[in-house]
């Protein structure tokens, strides 16, 4: 192992480029995380990924549980020094919903009433249901029971912008030397390609407890190239590290791997809106060709948990109707033929993946599935945030995707709703799944909306729009010299509770 130089500040290599830091325009994991160290939402993750009180103290529920009030922080203060208020919130959840933002994931709020109608630009943005009594007192109004409201207001979505710096310099604000957070961190600079700065914020209401002064997150796309800077000494943190060295870092650094399987799902999804996957029967041939846990444990070997289920299996509280079931290439070969596919008239698709060394893995072996069933695969791979852009305009006949982070069932079932938008990436549509998910939402009783939620997913997945595959195993690599780090599900390992340990920590490097 080479000698580990000592650095101030804690480097964190974050696995791509933002395209943006405003919150109600963010799209990407990769951007969530920094947006968590810069702002606090009324709700927050502790250091082991728990939902704790964040710029809210404390809040109650009506007994309807149509009615949330939030009781505000007296020392919430924005990094310049103003206070954060209940207007603030108002301000910024108008702002996530006005159409004019486009916010691609606005729908993340529409359990508030009028929320759905406000984004449409059917009713006025005075008509959602956020109002502020008074200056540490926010109430929201629900159009209908939401009892995971508390985890929602967890994402970027949900975090408030200073009102009076938006307003002066419109989306301007988002800038380095602009940029006014309530966070424990507030932006230093954004180099693009390069690395994004934070730097601790003095005016955070926490800020006594904040132990790292810097947290520099760099753009790393090439999971190689940030494995090879990690060995150097350039790192002090990477998210993923290339599948093949996972059992030489067992072996020579077991104090660098922090292993933990993560609330997410991989998937495949069929842009139906148009031919061939506008076809159930072709969408279900290709799905009876997979072998999930062919993929998961004989391609990848990586710790992914194989699943027919759309949830995650570690989201608590959810038993999927949808069974696990074997591979049925014969099965697939018919429905095709049906379709009207055969030697003589082969199906040909183009398989769209997010570019990386294990990424492609996975897609060869689903390649070589659909191969055996006929099925002519043509690979075509991109970086990050080309893929999902493509997949956003529906610019895909299929295509790889993935869904992280709640602990309810709800956050991934949504997807499969018409009213989702542009991250309903394949477009279905089908008025039962609605009509079921919509219920569901009207339902306060958590057992009975789960079981709605369950009779969804089974209708849904009847007509296979997606083909869950797995939930990712996270594979990290920490230097022992940073502090504070717990593994969790939801992989979330926020700046302000982490701290560098003032000697150099002992370990070697693979």
């Amino acid at each position: 192992m080479p000698a580990f130089a000592f650095a101030a500040e804690l480097r964190i290599g974050n696995g791509g480029e933002p395209l943006t830091l405003d919150p109600h325009r963010y799209n990407l994991n990769l951007e969530e995380k920094i947006l968590g160290d810069l702002f606090e939402g009324l709700t927050a993750h502790d250091a082991r990924g728990r939902i704790v009180p964040g710029a809210a103290e404390s809040w109650t529920t009506s007994a309807d549980g149509l009615t949330w009030t939030f009781a505000l922080r007296e020392d919430g203060r924005w990094a310049d020094g103003a206070p954060v208020t209940a207007e603030d919130f108002v301000f910024s959840f108008r702002r996530l919903l006005d159409p004019r933002t486009a916010a691609s994931l606005a729908y993340f709020l529409y359990a508030i009433d009028g929320a759905e109608e406000v984004n449409n630009g059917a009713a006025p943005l005075e008509r959602l249901g956020v109002t502020a009594p008074d200056a540490l007192t926010l109430r929201v109004r629900l159009r209908e029971p939401f009892p995971f409201l508390a985890e929602r207001l967890i994402y970027p979505t949900g975090f408030p912008v200073p009102k009076h710096v938006v307003a002066k310099l419109g989306d301007d604000w988002v800038k380095p030397g602009n940029m006014v957070t309530n966070g424990a961190y507030t932006l230093a600079d954004w180099q693009p390609q390069a690395f994004v700065r934070a730097i601790r914020n003095p005016h955070f209401r926490a800020a006594e407890s904040v132990r790292v002064d810097t947290v520099t997150y760099f753009s790393t796309d090439d999971r190689n190239a940030a494995y090879n800077r990690y060995l150097a000494g350039e790192l002090d943190v990477i998210g993923d590290f290339p599948l093949g060295e996972l059992a030489r870092v067992r072996r020579e650094a077991p104090a660098h791997l922090h292993v933990a399987p993560l609330l997410s799902m991989m998937y495949l999804v069929f842009n139906t809106a148009e031919a061939p996957f506008a076809d159930a029967r072709v969408r279900r041939a290709l799905a009876l060709a997979l072998d999930r846990r062919r993929i998961t444990e004989q391609v990848l070997r990586g710790g992914e948990v194989a699943s027919a289920s759309f949830v995650p299996p570690m989201v608590a509280g959810y038993d999927s109707a949808v069974a696990q079931s074997a591979a049925d290439p014969p099965a697939a070969r018919a429905l095709l033929r049906e379709a009207g596919y055969h030697a003589g008239n082969p199906l040909a698709v183009t398989l769209r993946h997010i570019a990386g060394a294990d990424n492609k893995k996975a897609q060869v072996a689903i390649a070589a599935m659909w191969n055996a069933i006929g099925v002519r695969t043509e690979l075509h791979h991109a970086e990050l945030n080309a893929h999902f852009a493509a997949l956003r305009q529906g610019d895909f006949q299929v295509a790889q995707a993935g869904w992280f982070g709640e602990n309810n069932p709800e956050h991934y079932l949504e997807l499969l709703m018409s009213t989702a938008g542009d991250v309903n990436y394949g477009r279905f549509a089908d008025p039962e799944v609605d009509a079921l998910m919509q219920e569901a939402k009207r339902t306060a009783d958590v057992a009975e909306r789960v079981a709605l939620l369950r009779r969804a997913e089974a209708v849904a997945l009847a007509t296979h729009p997606v083909v869950p595959l797995y939930s990712v195993t996270v594979r990290s690599l920490v230097h022992p010299r940073v502090a504070g780090w717990h593994a969790n599900a939801r992989n979330t390992h926020p700046a302000r509770y982490l701290w560098l340990r003032s000697e150099k920590a002992k370990g070697t490097r693979p």
